[in-house]
């Protein structure tokens, strides 16, 4: 049998009060409206007792806010976006707002169908989004033109928008740098699809650019993309074919830590005792995983708490600001750090 769920009209007939108090002191308004802290006291207690919980699309409906944020990723399952994740719903929660995560799994499709529902039929109050979009031309739609947006991770240089992000060129040239001062004159470095999205793209020119300050050449060979479908046997082949060359590699930059754990479990899987071999390994991210693994690896970390702090103060900034003529947009790009292990 179905328990029927608690109405406001519930609670205002237990407590012989009109169910306007009641819909007032549960939204916040009690003070506003001159209702007691005591009778405010008492409506809260009772819909604690009998189990009240709102309908956020109907409130959504009747007041215009959900206090719902979406965050779409590309891999929840990768640990910097998890990571992320945490520190935006924690951040949202102390602003009364709550949090409903999805991953795209890089599919620009399942991309834009996720945002339709969202934006588009209204359910959420704003979006905060890690895009696998080629460009910026579906952000361009009429219905998302006044919703509030904020892009981590990547973001669109075809278009105006509020980001958040990590100076990925930075990161990737002085650890570039790094491998060169330690000796390396061969790296083989590799990247992900796609790979056109901003960060992997600012990486790669950071990649390429020390190598030039340095002399270095840098060819087809040193750049190697792996598809995010298959990511495991696509490193494997790779380092296989890599490690046989006779033009020995002498080190290995991944371009993000799913690479970097795919090629921990190859070495392992091979048997292949990098450090022995006088191969350096480097990653751009930084996860605990690499405190406790061989060969030591140097890794970009990437600030995750500020990016989810600032992602999740600027998406509510912007819908505070909703009905402003002024629109202005805000960019932030915060510094990483290197962690060496070597």
């Amino acid at each position: 049998m179905a328990v029927k769920k608690t109405l406001l009209e519930d609670i205002a007939n237990q407590l012989n009060v009109s169910k306007t108090l009641v819909s007032m002191v549960i939204n916040g308004k009690g003070d506003s409206y001159g209702i007691s802290k005591k009778t405010q006291q008492l409506v809260l207690d009772k819909a604690l007792e009998m189990e009240y919980t709102p309908n956020v699309f109907a409130r959504a409906l009747r007041t215009g806010k959900s206090h719902l944020i979406a965050l779409l990723v590309a891999d929840i399952s990768n640990p910097y976006y998890s990571n992320i994740a945490k520190y935006v719903e924690k951040e949202l929660a102390e602003k009364g707002y709550n949090l409903m995560i999805c991953s795209t799994d890089e599919n620009t499709k399942k991309e834009e169908s996720l945002i339709s529902l969202f934006a588009e039929q209204q359910f959420m109050d704003g979006l905060i989004i890690a895009t696998t979009a080629i460009s910026g031309q579906y952000f361009e739609k009429e219905k998302l033109q006044n919703f509030p947006i904020v892009f981590i991770d990547r973001y669109l240089p075809d278009i105006k928008s509020n980001y958040v992000v990590a100076n990925n060129y930075q990161g990737s040239y002085e650890i570039t740098d790094l491998l060169i001062h330690k000796g390396c004159k061969n790296i083989l470095a590799l990247n992900i699809s796609p790979s056109y999205i901003s960060s992997l793209s600012e990486r790669i020119k950071g990649f390429k650019d020390c190598l030039e300050k340095h002399g270095m050449p840098c060819d087809k060979d040193n750049i190697v993309e792996i598809s995010f479908n298959d990511i495991q046997n696509e490193v494997k082949k790779t380092l296989i074919k890599a490690l046989k060359q006779d033009k020995k590699i002498d080190a290995i930059y991944t371009l993000n830590n799913n690479l970097a754990r795919a090629c921990l479990n190859v070495f392992n899987e091979l048997g292949f005792d990098a450090e022995k071999e006088g191969l350096r390994f480097a990653s751009f991210d930084d996860i605990s995983l690499f405190d406790f693994v061989k060969p030591n690896i140097l890794s970009v970390s990437q600030p995750i708490e500020q990016i989810g702090v600032e992602a999740a103060n600027l998406v509510l900034k912007i819908i505070d600001n909703k009905k402003s003529e002024h629109k202005e947009y805000e960019n932030i790009v915060l510094p990483t750090s290197i962690i060496s292990r070597l």
